[in-house]
């Protein structure tokens, strides 16, 4: 569940940046206001928070492992 869950916020993060790339070369603005805000804080918000839901994965993992092998050892 965590994996997906920061999956899925780096690659909307990466979609509305790539988004933001294509609407600023093609010179073009976002019809919305409330959209182009959205798209352009959605990535300072959800890039971090998709780091840190990988880094608690990593711990949650390298626990898990910990406990197993201290069960088998026994």
């Amino acid at each position: 569940m965590l994996a997906f869950f920061s999956l899925a916020l780096i690659g909307l993060s990466v979609i509305a940046i790539v988004i933001l790339m294509i609407v600023g070369g093609a010179g073009m603005k976002i019809p919305s206001t409330q959209l182009q805000y959205f798209v352009q804080f959605f990535p300072l918000l959800a890039l971090p928070l998709g780091a840190l839901g990988i880094i608690a994965l990593f711990v949650v993992g390298a626990v898990e492992r910990r406990k197993l092998n201290t069960r088998q050892s026994k």
